[in-house]
């Protein structure tokens, strides 16, 4: 035991340094928008696509050598199955399990198998008490001899389409297995310490391109539109070389004097709020709201976060505003308390329902899911693996997407992470009787038993645009 706690210390701290010197920063403050002065600090230079992929290859390596015997041992699995078509609902049928711990070289490459396929059509893990072996089996006669030889006494498989496997197995063996479901979410959700620095690194970069967006660089109060806004941030994430999924969800929330005052139609702007797919023009005393993702080194980002256009003659956001702020923070604070060990996401949305807030809070929810995570996978013909992020662990809903492997009756563990999306809902008079939306999304992780933020975005309060 003690050699194996040698190793894990010895393995997070060395891929500590080893993804951290992945990142490269240069900061830019205080710099002068035509007479007017932005704060900003943006990511300048990103290592090349090629060495990004090598350092998740090694963080995978890494996670399979010290995480997989933890979480196996921890359920009790002797022999885990899996197959490459175990996934009705992804692309090519390949899950994110299945494509987490296929082999691959340090270019992101799968490994020529030992039969001479690129894909294996079988993995299979053994634990023999001192390491995880690793064998490809050929076929299911093949999977017959490898289990008989073997004799685990516990077998994890799919339970999707499993007829073939279980005649594999035979009755004697067939009656040893269990779902590997849940073994599969606890390998795929646990993050290795050593990756969390790189992570909040990740965090901290996204925060400074939406610190960006939401100022004058990027905003002209009366001329700039949502549309202009989100196309702004999809553009720049281009230019600065990152990897990102989603298209930016920009709206606005606009007091109910300006909604007569600059007559938008009714479509467009109703209930103080705007939808995101429309070219209304951000306007003075405007509160603009963003929900964005970017990914490096196969972590996600997913940042909610608020800004104010100040009017003419304004030269702070109004106190009845920053209050607000105030108010939504420490609610999510309160949210964060409810995270404890051994909780499903039933049971800590249910312990948030029962929270008491001040009068003027109109609403609030817990709401969290778990980061979706990427891993560049690619076959020499150059077809890719893993085409979409995949979404595995506990969330506060039943289900998260399509492509996800969630539940709310899913329990919380150490060393797992989750996009934190409180919804809070303030009541300011002239906001409408729904009051102002929010709730600062980021990402947390639940770590030495607490949640705990990355890189916490707007403490300080709004970001502003002159």
């Amino acid at each position: 035991m003690k050699k194996i706690l040698s190793s894990f210390i010895t393995g997070i701290l060395f891929l500590s340094v080893t993804l951290s010197l992945c990142l490269f920063l240069s900061f830019c403050s205080s710099e002068k928008v035509g007479s007017e002065s932005t704060d900003t600090a943006m990511i300048m230079k990103v290592q090349p696509l090629r060495e990004r992929v090598k350092r998740m290859e090694e963080a995978w390596r890494w996670k399979r050598e010290h995480v997989l015997p933890m979480v196996m041992r921890e359920q009790g699995i002797d022999l885990w199955i899996l197959r490459g078509n175990e996934a009705d609902r992804y692309h090519n049928n390949e899950g994110p399990i299945y494509c987490s711990l296929l082999l691959a070289d340090l270019r992101g490459m799968v490994y020529d198998s030992q039969h001479g396929r690129a894909k294996p059509a079988f993995l299979m893990f053994n634990d023999t008490g001192d390491e995880i072996e690793y064998i490809e089996p050929r076929d299911y006669k093949h999977i017959t001899e490898i289990v008989k030889e073997r004799d685990p006494k516990r077998i994890a498989i799919s339970q999707f389409n499993n007829k073939r496997m279980l005649a594999a197995l035979g009755k004697k063996y067939a009656a040893r297995s269990v779902d590997s479901r849940i073994v599969g979410v606890r390998w795929h959700e646990t993050i290795p310490s050593g990756m969390l620095d790189t992570y909040r690194q990740v965090v901290k970069i996204a925060h400074a391109l939406i610190a960006e967006g939401f100022s004058n660089r990027a905003i002209v109060p009366d001329v700039t539109t949502i549309d202009d806004l989100n196309w702004w941030f999809r553009h720049r994430a281009i230019e600065l070389g990152f990897e990102h999924e989603n298209h930016p969800s920009i709206s606005i929330q606009r007091s109910e004097k300006d909604i007569a005052k600059y007559d938008d139609p009714a479509e467009h702007v109703t209930s103080a709020r705007t939808r995101n797919d429309l070219f209304v023009v951000i306007r003075r005393g405007d509160i603009l709201r963003i929900d964005a993702d970017m990914y490096l080194f196969g972590l996600e980002t997913d940042s909610h976060q608020y800004a104010y256009v100040l009017r003419s003659g304004e030269s702070e956001v109004p106190q009845e505003l920053k209050d607000a702020f105030d108010l939504a923070n420490r609610i999510e604070d309160q949210f964060r308390l409810e995270f404890k060990a051994g909780r499903t996401g039933k049971e800590i949305v249910a312990a948030s329902k029962k929270l008491k807030f001040p009068d003027n809070v109109v609403g609030a929810t817990n709401d969290f899911h778990p980061p979706p995570k990427y891993i560049m996978r690619f076959v020499r013909n150059g077809l890719m693996l893993s085409k979409e992020s995949s979404v595995v662990g506990m969330t506060s809903g039943p289900r998260y997407a399509a492509t996800s492997i969630v539940s709310n009756d899913n329990v919380l563990h150490e060393n797992t992470l989750y996009a934190f999306e409180p919804h809070i809902d303030v009541f300011i008079p002239g906001w409408g009787e729904q009051g102002l939306e929010l709730g600062m999304g980021q990402i947390t992780v639940f770590k030495d038993g607490e949640l705990q933020y990355l890189d916490r975005g707007q403490t300080d309060g709004w970001l502003v645009i002159r």
